[in-house]
C-alpha cells in the first residue's frame, strides 16, 4: 500500500507539470500510476479513496488552468455595500388645528397651545374631546377662564369658547380685573378711585357685575396702595358670600374679609401675616402662617376653626372635601382635610403651579411644572394631572402653557 502511495504521488507531481488539456486528468494519473502492477482486488477501496482525493486535486488543476487561459475574463464577487440609512426629518409640531365641539353646558380645561402662545386649546375633563378655542395676538398675555371654561377674560374683554367677544370691561389693570363666580357669568372685583393710588392709599370698594352689564358697588373694604394690593379670593353666588384680601408688600395676607354680597355686610374677618386660600364659595378658608412653620389653620364660613393639617393648602375642590397641599420641601399632594388622610402624592421632580376644581364634581386638576423643559421664557411648561377623591390620578395634559 506504501507502494502504491509513492507511486501516485510520483506520477501526480509529473503530471501535473505537464497539464495539457485538463479535460481526464484525474483518469491519466491514475491509469499511470497504476500501470504493470498485479491487480489486488483487497486494494480497489485504498485505491478508490486515493482517486477521490485525485478527482479534488484535478478540480484544483483545472481551476489553476481556467484562471490562467482566462484570467481577463475573470469576475471577481465584492460584498455589496451595507446601504446608509438617510435620516428622516422629525415634521415640526403645529398647533392644534381642530375646533372643540362640545355643548356649552359641558366644561373644558382651557390652556395655551404648547406650540403657539396665541391660541387658547381646551379640552374636556375627562380627556375625550379637545381641539382649538381662540387664537389672536392679545392671548399671548394670558387669560382667565370661568370655572367651567364657557368664558375667559383678558385685558378689556371676555369671551365665549367660539372666541367671540361678549364684554368688554373698563381696563383697570393688565388682565382680567375680577374673580369669575362659581355659577360662571358674575365676576367680583376691588377697585379704588384712582388707577395709580397715591402714597398714602385710598378706599377700596367691593364690586359684583354681571357679564355684560355695570357692576355693582357692594361694601367698601380694605384700602388700595400703589406697592400692595387688594383683591378677591373667593365670588359666589350659589351662598351668596365673597372674600375681600387685603395684601401686604410681601404678597403675603395683612387681612380679609367675609362679605354678604346682597347686602354688603361683613360676617367675620381676621388680620394677620398669612396666606389666605379659600373654597369657591367661602364655606372654607385655609389659613397658612409662615410663623408656624409648615401648619394650615382651616376655618368654616362663621370663623369658627374646624381643623389644623401639615403643609401649606393652595386649593380646595368644588365641594370643599378635599385640599391641595404643599409640603416644606415643596412636593405636592391632595389630601382629604378633615382626616389628613393623602390621597395622591405628586411627582417628586414636579413643583407645584396652580389647581382648578371640576365644576359641581369632586376632583382637582393639579399642574406642576416639568422638569424636562425648563422655562426659558414666557409661560412655563407644564403637566397636569385631575385627582379624583379615590386617589386615582390620570395625566391629562402634557407639556402645555
Amino acid at each position: 500500500m506504501n507502494d502504491l502511495r509513492r507511486d501516485i504521488n510520483e506520477v501526480f507531481a509529473k503530471q501535473q507539470a505537464h497539464l495539457g488539456d485538463a479535460a481526464g486528468t484525474s483518469n491519466q494519473m491514475l491509469r499511470a500510476a497504476t500501470a504493470g502492477r498485479r491487480v489486488n482486488r483487497q486494494l480497489w477501496p485504498s485505491v478508490a479513496g486515493v482517486a477521490l482525493v485525485l478527482v479534488a486535486a484535478s478540480a484544483i488543476g483545472v481551476s489553476i488552468a481556467i484562471r490562467g487561459l482566462h484570467s481577463k475574463n475573470l469576475v471577481t464577487n465584492h460584498p455589496s455595500p451595507t446601504p446608509i440609512a438617510t435620516p428622516t426629518a422629525t415634521p415640526a409640531p403645529t398647533p392644534m388645528s381642530q375646533q372643540l365641539h362640545v355643548p356649552d353646558t359641558t366644561p373644558v380645561i382651557l390652556f395655551h397651545d404648547p406650540v403657539d402662545v396665541q391660541q387658547i386649546d381646551g379640552i374636556t375633563w375627562d380627556g375625550s374631546a379637545r381641539g382649538r378655542v381662540a387664537a389672536g395676538p392679545e392671548f399671548a398675555n394670558g387669560f382667565t377662564p370661568n370655572p367651567a371654561g364657557t368664558l375667559f377674560g383678558g385685558t378689556g374683554y371676555v369671551r365665549d369658547r367660539a372666541g367671540t367677544v361678549v364684554a368688554t370691561p373698563a381696563v383697570t389693570t393688565k388682565g382680567f380685573a375680577g374673580t369669575w363666580s362659581d355659577d360662571g357669568q358674575h365676576y367680583c372685583s376691588m377697585v379704588s378711585k384712582s388707577l395709580l393710588p397715591p402714597a398714602g392709599g385710598e378706599p377700596a370698594t367691593l364690586q359684583v357685575a354681571a357679564v355684560g352689564q355695570a357692576p355693582r358697588n357692594v361694601v367698601q373694604v380694605g384700602r388700595a396702595y400703589e406697592q400692595t394690593s387688594v383683591g378677591v379670593a373667593a365670588c359666589s353666588i350659589e351662598k351668596d358670600l365673597a372674600v375681600a384680601v387685603q395684601s401686604g408688600s410681601a404678597g403675603n395676607t395683612v387681612q380679609f374679609w367675609v362679605v354678604k354680597l346682597s347686602t354688603g355686610r361683613v360676617l367675620w374677618t381676621r388680620a394677620g401675616g398669612s396666606n389666605i386660600v379659600a373654597s369657591r364659595d367661602g364655606q372654607y378658608l385655609a389659613e397658612s402662617s409662615p410663623a408656624a412653620g409648615s401648619t394650615t389653620t382651616i376655618y368654616g364660613p362663621t370663623g369658627v376653626v374646624l381643623g389644623h393639617i401639615a403643609g401649606a393648602t393652595e386649593a380646595f375642590s368644588w365641594d370643599g372635601s378635599l385640599a391641595v397641599q404643599i409640603a416644606v420641601n415643596g412636593s405636592v399632594s391632595v389630601v382629604r382635610w378633615r382626616d389628613g388622610t393623602v390621597l395622591w402624592s405628586g411627582p417628586s421632580d414636579g413643583g407645584y403651579w396652580s389647581a382648578l376644581p371640576e365644576p359641581g364634581g369632586q376632583r382637582i386638576a393639579v399642574s406642576v411644572l416639568d422638569p424636562e423643559r425648563p422655562q426659558t421664557g414666557g409661560f412655563p411648561f407644564r403637566n397636569i394631572y385631575v385627582v379624583g377623591p379615590d386617589g386615582q390620578a390620570v395625566k391629562l395634559l402634557t407639556d402645555v402653557m
